[in-house]
């Protein structure tokens, strides 16, 4: 469980880092916004066109948080393998840099002290979980859609 809880510190630092600078460019490319304060920034990041690249990684972060309270989930190291290569995925190297969460990640590693930090504390995390395993996102909604399922009504 530690491992699962150093992976979830880790993106939850770099989320925060990530949203700083993002944050950061909107005001810049939108003076007239003013401050933007909690409630608006909430509505931003989860609405505004500006922050729809930083969803993907809102998503794996909600999934990942979800299967670690599973314990029996937890446990499981396929599950370990899928969640790191899910992750790596996501953050893949510069020079494999192809989706929008991906070319704005990059370009904020190397802007950014901060969330150049918060990549090499995920990375190091990340060392922690088995070796990756492909088709990581798949492998997490599979497991996911197990305990739905058995919620759904009979």
């Amino acid at each position: 469980m530690d491992a699962w809880n150093e992976i979830a510190r880790a993106l939850r630092g770099l989320h925060a880092g990530l949203l700083e600078c993002a944050r950061t460019e909107y005001l810049r490319e939108h003076p007239e916004a003013g401050g933007i304060g909690p409630g608006e920034m909430l509505i931003l990041a989860t609405q505004g066109e500006d922050f729809a690249w930083l969803r993907s990684l809102s998503e794996v972060m909600t999934e990942i948080d979800e299967l670690r309270d599973d314990a029996h989930a937890a446990g499981d190291p396929q599950l370990q393998a899928a969640v790191r290569g899910a992750v790596e995925e996501l953050v893949a190297s510069q020079a494999e840099a192809a989706t929008p969460f991906q070319l704005r990640y990059w370009h904020f590693v190397h802007e950014d002290p901060k969330v150049a930090m918060a990549h090499a504390r995920l990375r190091q995390a990340l060392q922690a979980l088995p070796s990756a395993a492909a088709g990581g996102r798949q492998r997490m909604a599979a497991q996911l859609a197990k305990p739905r399922q058995s919620r759904l009504p009979k």
